[in-house]
C-alpha cells in the first residue's frame, strides 16, 4: 500500500470529525462518510481529493 493511501486511511479511521475534515479539505461530508463506511474505495478518488485528504492528514496526525 502506498504512503498516500496509508496516510489517508489513518485520517479516515481517526477520531477527527467529518465536519472538521470537510471544512479543511472542501470535500463533502457525504464522501467522507462513504469512505468511512467502506462503500467507496480510496483508489476511486480523484487526484484533487486525494491531495486534500493527504494534506489534512499530515497536518492533524503529526506524521
Amino acid at each position: 500500500m502506498s504512503e498516500y493511501k496509508q496516510t489517508i486511511t489513518k485520517l479516515i479511521l481517526s477520531d477527527i470529525s467529518g465536519y472538521k475534515i470537510q471544512k479543511e479539505t472542501g470535500r463533502s461530508q457525504t464522501v467522507l462518510s462513504i469512505l468511512r463506511k467502506g462503500i467507496r474505495d480510496l483508489d476511486n478518488l480523484t487526484l484533487k481529493t486525494t491531495e486534500k485528504l493527504y494534506e489534512c492528514a499530515e497536518t492533524h496526525l503529526n506524521l
